[in-house]
């Protein structure tokens, strides 16, 4: 099995049965969830979850493409 979900410059943090984490060549990390079901193991493309750099504001959008921003 292979997981294509690095990029040159790109490091591998951790690896769980849950999630991969990979740290992105600017220094931003990746949590990338995978979810083993009936077809296998596959990336959960839709909550993958990015710690960047910024001022404690986390964002996120929803269904109809709104941003939700909390403090």
């Amino acid at each position: 099995m292979t997981i294509g979900i690095m990029k040159k410059g790109d490091h591998v943090l951790n690896v769980t049965s849950e999630f991969v984490a990979i740290q992105r060549k600017n220094g931003e990390v990746d949590i990338v969830p995978l979810i083993n079901d009936k077809a296998g193991l596959r990336v959960d493309a839709e909550n993958i979850v990015t710690i960047g750099y910024g001022d404690n504001i986390v964002q996120t959008r929803t269904v109809d493409d709104v941003v939700v921003t909390t403090f």
